[in-house]
């Protein structure tokens, strides 16, 4: 809709209490001339259903910045629940990186252990992914512990010549470590 001369007269009239008005509540100039501006252009876009008479119109000017702050206020609170209820945090280029070394890492280890044989593959998996004990995999798989160690030995020497060095590295510091 167009802005006529008593638009702009209005405007220029009301504008800066309105953003000042809208600046006690946000504590933020900038925002606070977004919602005044927004509060125009709700005004001209609802005009031909407002009585035009100037009290109105402010007081619809006023109001549309009430509930645009309720609205911004609610929108901030969902936003910081969110951020309360996510493990997730802001993460700069360097943690971006390790996340994609991480997942690199991760699929080339899952890719390797599908390669090995089943009975070995599910002693390594539940060694190394699950982290169950040596003794936990030989009850549970009802076999010797000689068999889980044997096992497990010819499961590293597997991964060594499947993974690069730097990965095959990186899967001991990070396993035996942990356990």
């Amino acid at each position: 809709m167009k802005a006529t001369d008593q638009d702009r007269h209005l405007f220029n009239k009301h504008y800066r209490a309105l953003c000042y008005f809208a600046c006690q509540m946000v504590q933020n100039e900038r925002v606070a001339e977004d919602l005044a501006q927004d509060a125009f252009v709700a005004y001209l876009n609802n005009k031909t259903e407002l009585p035009d008479d100037e009290n109105a119109i402010k007081s619809f000017l006023y109001s549309s910045i009430k509930y645009a702050v309720y609205n911004l206020s609610r929108h901030n609170k969902v936003v910081q629940k969110f951020w309360r209820r996510t493990s997730f945090t802001e993460l700069d280029d360097i943690d971006y990186e390790h996340q994609i070394i991480r997942a690199e890492f991760t699929t080339a280890i899952h890719e390797a252990l599908e390669k090995l044989p089943e009975g070995c593959r599910k002693i390594m998996t539940m060694s190394y992914v699950d982290g169950y004990s040596n003794e936990e995999i030989a009850q549970e798989l009802q076999v010797s512990m000689n068999t889980i160690k044997t096992q497990k030995r010819r499961g590293l020497g597997v991964l060594r010549e499947k993974l690069n060095f730097d990965y095959f590295s990186l899967f001991i510091l990070t396993f035996y470590i942990n356990f």
